[in-house]
């Protein structure tokens, strides 16, 4: 509930943001970094690697999309997002800025078995990005969101059932609750 109360917030913020002829309105880059969702708040984070490509409105309110690989664990599965975000520059004008970032997004999850897990989530953060006069844009942001699975396989038995011998079962890799992570970014503005 928090992270729909932030989102309506940034979006309702941007409409009163100034408006001025962009500059570069395309940008575009790769991101590293790290996810972890609650569940899995005891063991290590996940890394993630994404491409990201941002189209901006006005001077001050882009729209970006993002695709994003997770890697698993025990590299069994496959877990891909793709995420639809507004960002809003935070500050009228500078090299260092800070920005807000609020968006919705789908999840996608598939394992060596053949069952497919899907999702989608919202999330919002903030982020520092330096933006050099040449066009090269560095960056980090840390986010929360929060995953609802839409479709999730009960589990399959890796083997016929044997009278006294033990079921096991696949579990998920994609879960369904609160995240975080965190990733830093290296684009282009054109």
């Amino acid at each position: 509930m928090r992270m729909h109360v932030f989102t309506v917030a940034a979006l309702l913020g941007a409409t009163g943001l100034a408006s001025a002829s962009p500059e570069r309105p395309i940008t575009a880059g790769f991101s590293l970094g790290m996810a972890q969702s609650r569940v899995d708040a005891a063991g290590d984070a996940n890394n993630t690697i994404g491409l990201w490509g941002r189209l901006q409105f006005t001077p001050r309110v882009s729209g970006q999309l993002e695709l994003m690989r997770i890697s698993a664990d025990d590299g069994n599965a496959n877990l891909r997002t793709g995420t639809l975000l507004f960002v809003i520059d935070l500050a009228k004008q500078g090299r260092l800025m800070p920005v807000l970032l609020a968006g919705l997004g789908l999840d996608h999850s598939s394992d060596p078995y053949g069952l497919d897990t899907t999702g989608h989530h919202i999330e919002g953060g903030l982020g520092l990005e330096y933006r050099a006069n040449g066009g090269l844009t560095f960056g980090i942001d840390a986010r929360l969101g929060g995953r609802t699975i839409d479709s999730q396989p009960k589990g399959i038995l890796e083997m016929p059932p044997q009278p006294g011998t033990p079921t096991f079962f696949v579990p998920s890799h994609l879960s369904e609750g609160e995240y975080r992570q965190v990733r830093a970014t290296l684009g282009v503005r054109f």
